[in-house]
């Protein structure tokens, strides 16, 4: 049987309906589609980001400088194929298009990203291997006039501040060093973060499990943001995840369409 006392109580009801006003008008989490859509297509290729443009969501990425200066995106910094092995800094374009990957890849130019989608109004963000990577980023984001479109992403603070030294406007993100577990202020130097106007932090989707991470945070007036959000149970875990009026800002998924509906389906 219900409880009227419950039922006919003021608070009980305010308290539902601040609720569900909150969480329909306040700002959605922004969604970045992890390598493209890589849940479904080949990681950091045109397809996969082809996927994620489909879904309507971010596209992140990550990018090299290849020997002869192109900015490629592609993971990682080597690899090997059979008995080979191959270092990319290294490699020409050329070079690198003429390997034959077992899954067939092309590996995409940043140059030819932004061209393909130079007609839709997208959101990036991107993983750099070096501070030169990054400031080759900024000249093509400016010489697309897409500066305010991108963000780059990076562990090392010292990179961070190069970058920032470079370019006033880039929005700049930091990645939490992986041997933090518990973030504290004497861990994080959160005054520098803010003195180079590092705007969010960005958390591995396991340090979320300790709520005092995205408190401490939002406490000290940055964005968080949340990466590998890839099964369904992390998906609501961190669209949950609440303090004073702030939520999650942007979430990186291999898969941005199941992310999109349980977003709905929560705002």
């Amino acid at each position: 049987m219900c409880n009227l006392n419950v039922f006919n109580n003021y608070n009980f009801w305010n308290s539902i309906k601040f609720d569900k006003y909150f969480y329909k008008n306040m700002k959605k989490p922004f969604i970045f589609g992890h390598r493209g859509a890589m849940g479904y297509e080949i990681e950091n290729t045109m397809p996969s980001f082809n996927k994620a443009v489909e879904f309507k969501v971010g596209i992140e990425t990550d990018v090299q400088l290849t020997k002869d200066n192109y900015l490629i995106c592609f993971h990682d910094p080597y690899f090997r194929i059979g008995e080979s092995s191959y270092i990319v800094k290294d490699m020409t374009l050329e070079e690198l298009r003429n390997i034959k990957f077992s899954d067939n890849r092309v590996i995409p130019t940043l140059d030819e990203v932004f061209q393909n989608f130079k007609t839709n109004s997208l959101r990036y963000s991107m993983d750099i291997a070096n501070r030169n990577t990054g400031y080759r980023i900024i000249d093509l984001a400016k010489k697309y006039d897409i500066l305010d479109e991108i963000e780059i992403t990076d562990l090392r603070m010292r990179v961070l501040s190069q970058l920032r030294d470079y370019n006033k406007e880039i929005k700049l993100v930091h990645t939490l060093p992986f041997n933090i577990r518990k973030i504290s202020n004497k861990n994080l130097n959160f005054k520098e973060l803010i003195e180079k106007n590092i705007h969010a932090v960005n958390l591995k989707n396991e340090r979320t499990r300790d709520k005092d991470n995205f408190k401490i945070i939002i406490e000290n007036g940055l964005k968080c943001y949340v990466w590998g959000v890839n099964s369904k149970f992390r998906m609501k875990r961190v669209l949950k995840l609440k303090y004073k009026d702030e939520i999650v800002d942007a979430i990186y998924t291999d898969y941005p369409d199941i992310l999109l509906q349980f977003r709905e389906q929560f705002f």
